[in-house]
């Protein structure tokens, strides 16, 4: 097979669809800036995600190199007192966390040892239609195209407003703290083997280890209007656990979050969406990187039984798009209870004490089972 294909972001997705398609014999050039700096953080991958993953031959390096956790610990923000334990991990579905350098640079080596994947270090900077023909600007000089082109460039990329102009995206009157710490920095707790998810008043902190126990990655999400002073050293100067995280201030990098219009359409022309371009995810189920997996692994199933991968494309896009949307709902309901507001926080917080051990693993079963 000679049928060439471009990929546009050297994303998760990116790669991950690069990989599928050489192993099933189409040529394939990634068109990326050859810069890796934005790979930092840590990412979990349940169930669903990991499954996703299985095919390419790396779940054994992935494992290596992961953490598998083994329950989520629910408490209150401001008590820190336990509200309830999630059992996650099983032998056969295990939920892992990860570095997002170590997942990337497993996933790019496995492409570089292949001869039919090749990368062109390049930013598109226009995309046109004309006759059925795609055609890409490079600012390298250079105009290319292709029978199939795959936009895996995120959510602020070019191929996802060239697919849909008009789609919105906007503040959501939230954002988000990511910081790493090294294990020794932070309370031994924080590099057990367990998500801990943290309720407060409008916010909520999340935390895993990574990197083999060594560093724990935390994520802070929080109303702007609630929290008037949107620096970290504030926000945890006086809690009775956390007021260590805020005397680095230099480990925390501060993003808004942003609300998505859910697109009606993946493809025009020749390109299609995936991943993050496609779907972007709310950050509140720890599903974003699970989905673009999904989305590969959808196109590499239809490639198995013999598909073109014009027609897999096709197929991905009609199963996946209702998929997809449904865990951003999902995740953004998550989000909201998450965020309420005292005195209901207080009631949340009281019912997830008595009964939320069931209604969560049920919820998060469900959620892995059928995303």
């Amino acid at each position: 097979m000679t049928e060439e294909v471009v990929i546009i972001g050297n994303s998760f997705s990116g790669l991950r669809t690069a990989i599928a398609c050489a192993k099933h014999g189409y040529k394939v050039t990634v068109i990326a800036p050859n810069n890796h700096s934005r790979f930092i953080g840590g990412l979990q991958i349940a169930p669903n995600g990991l499954a996703a993953l299985s095919s390419l031959g790396v779940e054994q390096e992935i494992l290596n190199k992961a953490v598998r956790l083994l329950a989520v610990q629910i408490k209150a923000f401001d008590t820190a007192v336990s509200l309830t334990n999630i059992p996650l991990s099983s032998k056969n579905d295990p939920y892992v966390s990860i570095a997002r350098h170590d997942l990337y640079e497993i996933l790019l080596n496995k492409c570089l040892t292949n001869s039919l994947i090749k990368f062109m270090d390049a930013r598109v900077l226009a995309i046109t239609n004309k006759n059925n023909h795609t055609k890409l600007a490079l600012d390298i000089g250079e105009i290319i195209t292709a029978p199939i082109i795959i936009g895996a460039d995120g959510w602020d990329g070019k191929t996802r407003r060239f697919i849909s102009p008009s789609a919105n995206q906007k503040n959501s009157g939230y954002s988000i703290y990511r910081g790493i710490f090294p294990a020794s920095k932070v309370p031994a707790g924080f590099s057990y083997p367990d998500v801990q998810l943290w309720l407060g008043n409008s916010c909520h902190l999340v935390s895993y280890p990574i990197q083999n126990s060594q560093a724990v990655n935390f994520v802070f999400a929080f109303s702007e209007r609630a929290f008037e002073s949107h620096s970290i050293d504030a926000i945890f100067c006086n809690h009775p656990v956390l007021s260590m995280l805020g005397d680095y201030t230099q480990n925390w990098h501060l993003t808004p979050i942003k609300q998505f219009d859910s697109l009606s359409n993946w493809r025009r022309g020749g390109i299609t969406l995936i991943g993050d371009a496609a779907h972007p995810m709310p950050p509140h189920l720890a599903q974003g990187a699970g989905q673009s997996f999904m989305d590969v692994a959808s196109i590499e199933n239809n490639l198995g039984k013999g598909l073109t991968l014009s027609n897999a494309i096709y197929n991905m896009v009609t199963t996946r798009m209702p998929e997809s949307h449904s865990v951003a709902k999902k995740s953004q309901l998550s989000g909201n209870i998450f965020h309420i507001n005292s005195p209901v926080a207080d009631l949340r917080n009281q019912i997830i004490s008595m009964a939320g051990q069931k209604v969560i693993s049920d919820f998060l079963q469900d959620l892995w089972l059928t995303a």
